[in-house]
């Protein structure tokens, strides 16, 4: 099966010049992650910009004293795009998502975007025995980074950055108390740079906790549940990451698509008709 059949097709792009703050909303608006970067002239695909950017790049140091009103996407995205043709399979599209640690891809022809497939759309529908069948424990994440309420904001990010992640697990007295993504951190930088004058931003951004930030509410599950379940739950409730727990909400482990995703794609390349 080629891509072109499972891929989405109204396909919400962003123009370079705009801000962040444009991206943001257009995130919010659409309940998406990733937006790719057009040319104003052109229409053809120029980059990709995604919360993960937006929650890295705009408290950085290197963009510290730039207002949100001057700071562009054509500034803080991915030029170097991984894209796919319509005519792709299934399972080429799968490895250049996994091969890549990619969440989307912009499908592409003759320079123009066609379409878009996100590691939501492949994990739809998972009704084989083996996904029914096989428990998450044999595939989540065991090395948990966790952080306290009572940390920083700046220390969520670093911790981010480093790790190359983009959720923290936020653990009070042993026990799982909320999470922290790369949309929380983005949201925060930003309502926190439209309401702090630019000079306090520097020495007041150390202000801003986890606490303040985090999600408190939040959907566990145990290493017992399938992978078909979690899935779906991340699906219909628009997780990108689950943390496993035990009966005392003591951290276990993280499931998220990317684990699932990886597990879809060895799957699907031994079966070989995908």
């Amino acid at each position: 099966m080629t891509i072109e059949k499972i891929m989405a097709k109204d396909i919400v792009t962003v123009n370079k010049d705009q801000t962040v703050i444009d991206a943001l909303k257009l995130m919010q608006k659409h309940k998406i992650s990733r937006l790719p970067a057009i040319s104003p002239k052109t229409k053809e695909l120029v980059g990709i910009i995604t919360e993960a950017d937006m929650a890295i790049k705009i408290a950085s140091a290197k963009y510290e004293e730039v207002p949100l009103t001057h700071m562009r996407i054509s500034t803080i995205m991915t030029s170097d795009v991984i894209t796919a043709a319509p005519s792709d399979s299934k399972l080429q599209v799968l490895k250049k998502m996994v091969d890549n640690h990619i969440g989307g891809i912009p499908i592409v022809d003759d320079g123009q975007i066609v379409g878009m497939i996100t590691k939501t759309d492949f994990l739809k529908d998972l009704t084989d025995d083996v996904y029914t069948e096989t428990s998450i424990k044999d595939i989540l994440t065991k090395r948990v980074v966790t952080i306290g309420p009572d940390e920083r904001f700046v220390h969520a990010r670093r911790l981010m950055k480093d790790n190359e992640i983009s959720r923290l697990v936020v653990v009070d007295s042993g026990t799982i108390a909320g999470i922290v993504t790369d949309k929380d951190l983005t949201k925060t930088i930003i309502d926190f740079k439209k309401r702090v004058p630019e000079k306090y931003q520097a020495t007041q951004i150390r202000n801003l906790f986890v606490q303040e930030l985090m999600s408190q509410t939040i959907t566990t599950t145990t290493k017992d549940a399938s992978i078909a379940d979690v899935a779906n739950t991340m699906v219909s409730e628009e997780f990108s990451g689950i943390p496993v727990s035990d009966d005392k909400n003591k951290v276990q482990g993280i499931i998220t698509k990317s684990d699932i995703l990886n597990f879809v794609y060895d799957h699907s390349r031994k079966r070989g008709n995908y």
